[in-house]
């Protein structure tokens, strides 16, 4: 995909040194695309049922056929994984067990190379590598690489780090038809206002409704 940057180089004027007008350049970057099940209330927790919630699981009975496309197509047209450390230690202990079962997916996620936001497990498994260093500043670098698509399943903390920094460049929220009145969202308190381009919907025969949002990136100049 193609990114703007914003680049303000430094002017001499007769007063001293000053800043020339901001100049645009649109550079090839890699893309980050965040999955999401998320409830109707808008809480991410524990949607498969590991036992972090008392309510957990709530996502299973609305999977069927449709649904596993939509995931199956998202995560071949993806290179590596961007976990957080909780998504990543329930992923790391289920998925290697799951190849009998879940055929090329699980190959596909057993392969691939996994970039972890860990700052308290310092061994990796799973094909991972931790982040070292910050976090946003980190990714961004990832991100310089054209030919590489990165996918975020769960990680909340990661997703609103990225999202405050602009690094997402689209959300899948597969939103199914619950409420369930606790458990952590996906957009917590404390957050910046963020305007989301809609980019098309999708609904499951079991009623779950798939959107995909792009972010409306702002410039400096039209922040001013």
């Amino acid at each position: 995909m193609v990114a703007t940057w914003e680049l303000m180089a430094p002017l001499r004027t007769d007063h001293g040194m000053g800043r020339a007008p901001t100049q645009r350049m649109e550079v090839s970057v890699g893309k980050i695309v965040a999955a999401e099940y998320v409830t109707v209330d808008g809480v991410m927790q524990d949607p498969g049922g590991v036992g972090e919630i008392e309510l957990g699981g709530w996502s299973n009975r609305y999977w069927n056929d449709e649904l596993a496309k939509l995931q199956t197509d998202l995560l071949f047209a993806s290179d590596a994984l961007l976990l957080g450390r909780v998504t990543y230690e329930a992923f790391a202990a289920a998925w290697p067990d799951m190849e009998h079962e879940a055929g090329p997916f699980a190959e596909k996620m057993n392969s691939m190379p996994k970039y972890v936001a860990s700052r308290t497990v310092q061994e990796m498994e799973w094909n991972a590598t931790r982040i070292e260093g910050d976090v946003a500043e980190e990714v961004a670098k990832l991100k310089l690489d054209p030919g590489r698509n990165f996918l975020i399943y769960g990680s909340g903390s990661l997703v609103r780090l990225l999202m405050q920094h602009d690094l997402i460049d689209q959300f899948r929220l597969m939103i199914h038809p619950v409420v369930l009145g606790a458990g952590k969202p996906l957009f917590g308190d404390g957050g910046d206002k963020k305007d989301l381009r809609l980019l098309g919907t999708h609904t499951t025969s079991t009623g779950v409704t798939v959107v995909d949002y792009q972010p409306v990136r702002v410039t400096r100049a039209q922040r001013r």
